[in-house]
């Protein structure tokens, strides 16, 4: 994965460059993007019926994926629960 360097201009990555989405990895977002071609986190939110900034917030490891979240998955994709749980990043205590 990308390192991550703090500073004055934002979050940037090893090579100086602004941080995207594509340094953040997260197993269901990225399943979900390929297997419906959804092009931006912002679509995926609209069709799964839920905010931008909960889907960047799952990204980020700020929330953690909620069972709301995983219904509202399975409904709209027909994709097992179980399925869903597997590729939902592990959880962190802190």
């Amino acid at each position: 994965m990308t390192e991550e360097i703090k500073g004055r201009k934002g979050n940037r990555n090893r090579t100086g460059n602004a941080a995207t989405l594509r340094d953040w990895p997260h197993p269901l977002l990225d399943a979900l993007r390929k297997e419906f071609k959804w092009s931006s986190d912002g679509v995926m939110a609209e069709e799964l019926g839920v905010l931008r900034s909960g889907l960047s917030k799952f990204r980020h490891g700020t929330n953690q994926v909620s069972a709301e979240f995983i219904l509202k998955v399975h409904k709209r994709t027909g994709w097992p629960v179980e399925r869903i749980e597997f590729l939902c990043p592990p959880q962190v205590n802190s």
